[in-house]
C-alpha cells in the first residue's frame, strides 16, 4: 500500500478503539447484511415482476383470442347473410314483395343472427342497403334512414371501387345507434360487399360491434389489478378501462416500433416505465393492427414486498441503534480502564521499569496488570543476566589472551628444537617439528573458521607424518579430489578427527598395512566428503577395547559444528562400519574460494596467507 493510500486509510478510519469496533461492525457485519437483504428484496421484486408479466401475457392473450373470435363470428354472419337466398332475393328484386313484408323479412334475419352473439356478451348492429334505394337496420338509428346519405358515405364508395377490398375493418367508426341503446361513441365496424353466385354485388353491409361495451364488460373484473387499454398500431389509445389513465409516450413508442417490425407471431412483450413506475404488457391483434395493453403500477405489484421491506428496515434501524448504544457502553468499560492502564505503563517506563503497576481492578485489566508486572520482572532479570554475561565474556577474553601465550611459547620452543635438529642432522626430529609447527600455526589462527580443502589435506599429511614417526606403521593416506574442489571451503579440522579415529579405531597400534581414503565430490549445490579405511571396523574395535588416554572426538561434535557454521542450510554426517572397514560421509554447502590471479606471484601470497584468510574474503564476496 502506497503512503498516500495509507494516509487516506488512516484519515477515513476512526482513531479510538471503541470507534474502530463500531466502524468494523457496521462495515463488515451490518452493512453486508443490509446489502444482502436489499439484494434479496430486489430479487423478489424481479420474480414478482416476471410472474406478473407472464400472468398479464396470459390474460391479454385470453382477451385477444376472445376479441378475434368475436371478429371472426361477425365475419361469419356477414357470409351467412350473403348466402341466404330469401335475403338475396329481397335485395335483388325488391318488387317481389311489399315494403312491410320485405322489411319484416330482413329484420327477422337480423334477429336470428343476433342470437348467435348471446354467449359472447357483445352487441352487433347491422346496416344493409341494396342497389335499388332501400336501407335496412337492426337498431333504432339516431337519425331517420336516408338511403342517399348512406350510399354517399366513404365506406360504401370504397366498396364500390373496382378492384377494391371486398371487406375491411374500421376500429374507429362513429356510432349511429340511438343513445338509449348504447352509450358508446365508437364502433368496430366490418364493411362488407355482398355478392351473388355470379360474383355480382347485390348489397352493401355494415356490421358494427359495440366493442366499447365489450371491452368494459371484459376488463371490469380486472380493475384492481391495473388498467387495460386498446391501442392502434401507433400506440395511440383507443379504449381505456379506467378513466383518466393513459399509455405513457415511452411505451407508445415501443408499441409503434413493435408494429413497424411486423412480427405478428411474436409473443406479448413487457416493459417497465421508470418514469411512471409501472409495468406495461402489450399483445398484438393482427386482424385489427392494434394492441391490447395492460398497465400495472409497481407500487401495486410490490405492495406486499414494500410492506416487508418497511418492517425490515424499521427493525434493522432499531437493532442498529441498540447496538450502537451497547457498543459504546461496552467499549467504554474497556477503553477507560485501558487509558488508565496506559498512563500507568508510561509512568513505569519513565522510571526505567523499576516501578510496578498496582494490581487493582478485575477481569482482563487485572490479568493485564499481572502480565505487565511479570514482564517487568522478566526484563529486569534478563538485563541482570546480560550484565553478568558481559562480565563473564570480558573475563573469558582475558583468559584467552593469557592462554595464547603458552601455544606461542610452545611454537617458539619447537622452532628452537627444529634448528638444533637441523644442526645435528636429525632429519626425523626436524620433520616432526615441521609437521607439528604446521598444525600449531593453524590452531593459533582463531579468526578463521573455514579453510580450503587442500589446506586441510596439508594438515592431515602433517598429522600422518607425526603418527608414522611415532608408531612406525605403514598406513597409506590416499586423496581423490579434483583441482577445482581443492579450493572448496570446509570447517577447520573437520577431516583430521575422522582420520585420527580411523587410525585409532580402525588400525589401533598394530603394524599392519592399510589405507585411509579421502574423497571429495560435488553434487549440485553440495560438497560431499568421504573418509574410508580398510581397518577392523567399529564393532571389532569395541571388542578389543583399545585403551586411550583421552576421549575420542566424536562424530556428534562434527555434526554440531556443521550446524553452527551452516545455519538453516542442508548439512549431515553419516557413518557405515563393517568388518572390512569404516566409511564416514559428510555433506555441506559447496563454497568455492579461488585465489585472485596477479601478474606477480608475490601478490598471490599477499592475498592468501596459507590459512585460508584470502579464500574466506573471496567466499564472502561470492555470497
Amino acid at each position: 500500500m502506497t503512503p498516500m493510500l495509507m494516509r487516506l486509510f488512516r484519515r477515513l478510519t476512526p482513531g479510538t478503539f471503541k470507534n474502530r469496533i463500531l466502524f468494523a461492525f457496521l462495515l463488515f457485519v451490518l452493512l453486508p447484511i443490509a446489502l444482502l437483504v436489499v439484494y434479496n428484496f430486489k430479487g423478489t421484486e424481479r420474480v414478482l415482476q416476471d410472474n406478473a408479466a407472464k400472468k398479464n401475457t396470459e390474460q391479454l392473450e385470453g382477451f385477444k383470442n376472445g376479441f378475434v373470435d368475436l371478429m371472426a363470428l361477425v365475419m361469419k354472419t356477414g357470409l351467412l347473410l350473403e348466402q341466404d337466398t330469401s335475403l338475396r332475393q329481397a335485395m335483388e328484386d325488391p318488387g317481389s314483395a311489399d315494403d312491410i313484408t320485405r322489411k319484416k323479412l330482413v329484420e327477422n334475419k337480423f334477429a336470428g343472427i343476433e342470437n348467435t352473439f348471446f354467449m359472447t356478451g357483445a352487441t352487433v348492429y347491422y346496416t344493409l342497403i341494396d342497389l335499388h334505394g332501400h336501407a335496412y337496420t337492426s337498431f333504432m338509428p339516431k337519425n331517420a334512414l336516408d338511403y342517399d346519405e348512406i350510399r354517399a358515405e366513404p365506406w360504401v364508395k370504397q366498396l364500390q371501387e373496382q378492384g377494391g377490398e371486398r371487406y375491411f375493418w374500421n376500429p374507429n367508426d362513429e356510432s349511429v345507434v340511438i343513445r338509449e341503446s348504447t352509450a358508446s361513441d365508437r364502433m368496430l365496424s366490418l364493411y362488407l360487399l355482398l355478392r351473388d353466385d355470379n360474383l355480382k354485388p347485390f348489397a352493401y353491409g355494415r356490421l358494427s360491434i359495440d366493442y366499447e361495451e365489450w371491452f368494459s364488460r371484459t376488463t371490469k373484473d380486472g380493475g384492481q389489478e391495473g388498467a387495460y387499454f386498446l391501442a392502434d398500431g401507433s400506440g395511440a389509445e383507443l379504449l381505456a378501462s379506467v378513466p383518466g389513465e393513459g399509455i405513457s409516450p415511452a411505451v407508445a413508442a415501443a408499441i409503434a416500433r413493435s408494429a413497424e417490425s411486423g412480427d405478428a407471431a411474436a409473443p406479448a412483450s413487457s416493459v417497465v416505465d421508470g418514469k411512471e413506475e409501472a409495468l406495461y404488457t402489450y399483445s398484438r391483434i393482427q386482424e385489427l393492427n392494434g394492441y391490447f395493453v395492460k398497465k400495472v403500477p409497481l407500487a401495486l405489484l410490490f405492495k406486499e414486498v414494500d410492506r416487508q421491506k418497511q418492517r425490515f428496515f424499521i427493525g434493522f434501524g432499531a437493532i442498529l441503534l441498540a447496538f450502537v448504544l451497547l457498543t459504546y457502553f461496552i467499549s467504554s468499560t474497556i477503553t477507560v480502564p485501558l487509558k488508565l492502564f496506559q498512563k500507568k505503563m508510561d509512568s513505569s517506563v519513565k522510571a526505567n521499569l523499576k516501578v510496578k503497576l498496582p494490581e487493582h481492578g478485575r477481569g482482563e485489566i487485572l490479568s493485564l496488570t499481572h502480565s505487565f508486572n511479570a514482564m517487568i520482572d522478566d526484563i529486569n532479570g534478563l538485563l541482570e543476566r546480560l550484565r553478568l554475561e558481559e562480565r563473564q565474556k570480558q573475563y573469558v577474553r582475558f583468559q584467552v589472551l593469557l592462554s595464547q601465550m603458552n601455544p606461542h611459547f610452545l611454537l617458539n620452543t619447537l622452532n628452537t628444537i627444529k634448528s638444533i635438529a637441523l644442526e645435528k642432522d636429525e632429519d626425523d626430529i626436524y620433520d616432526i617439528c615441521v609437521a607439528l609447527g604446521t598444525i600449531l600455526e593453524t590452531t593459533l589462527n582463531t579468526e578463521v573458521d573455514l579453510i580450503r580443502l587442500k589446506d586441510e589435506l596439508v594438515l592431515i599429511e602433517s598429522y600422518m607424518a607425526i603418527q608414522r614417526r611415532r608408531f612406525g606403521h605403514g598406513i597409506e593416506l590416499r586423496c581423490d579430489i579434483g583441482d577445482e574442489l581443492g579450493d572448496a571451503l570446509i570447517p577447520k579440522f573437520c577431516l583430521q578427527p575422522l582420520v585420527e579415529n580411523a587410525l585409532l579405531h580402525g588400525f589401533g597400534q598394530s603394524l599392519k598395512e592399510g589405507h585411509i581414503d579421502i574423497r571429495a565430490t560435488a553434487r549440485g549445490p553440495h560438497l560431499y566428503l568421504e573418509v574410508a579405511d580398510d581397518g577392523m571396523g567399529v564393532e571389532r574395535a569395541k571388542a578389543k577395547k583399545v585403551a586411550r588416554k583421552r576421549k575420542s572426538i566424536g562424530v556428534q561434535n562434527i555434526r554440531e559444528s556443521l550446524e553452527l557454521l551452516f545455519k538453516y542450510q542442508s548439512t549431515g554426517l553419516s557413518m557405515d562400519s563393517t568388518d572390512e572397514g569404516t566409511r564416514v560421509v559428510m555433506h555441506m554447502p559447496l563454497l568455492l574460494s579461488k585465489p585472485y590471479l596477479r601478474e606477480e606471484d608475490d601478490h598471490d601470497d599477499d592475498r592468501d596467507d596459507g590459512n585460508g584468510s584470502g579464500a574466506l574474503a573471496d567466499a564472502a564476496r561470492r555470497g
